[in-house]
């Protein structure tokens, strides 16, 4: 799979640092724009796994192996990678 170019933290705080501290965030389905959510939460203990350019597998650190339906060793790999700031919608 290319490698996915993506926003990270320092380019975030960036882009929202003249906004104000009460402005609600709200998630776009895709970019086309065929729904929206409210921003629920954030995670910042996963790792992203992406498919190809557009989509990927989440998984959290905090699980074991089994929960990840992986090996030992292939859990160990995923858990070496860097981690990624997930944001999660209401809906």
């Amino acid at each position: 799979c290319a490698k996915i170019k993506v926003m990270n933290i320092k380019q975030l705080k960036e882009s929202i640092a003249n906004l104000p501290d009460e402005m609600e965030v709200v998630l776009q389905k895709d970019s086309e724009g065929n729904g929206y959510s409210p921003l629920k939460g954030v995670d910042s203990d996963a790792v992203y796994i992406p498919y190809n350019t557009w989509s990927g597998d989440v998984y959290s650190i905090g699980w074991t192996s089994d929960e990840a339906d992986m090996s030992d060793k292939e859990w160990q790999e995923i858990k070496s990678k860097p981690r990624t700031l997930i944001l999660y919608p209401v809906n």
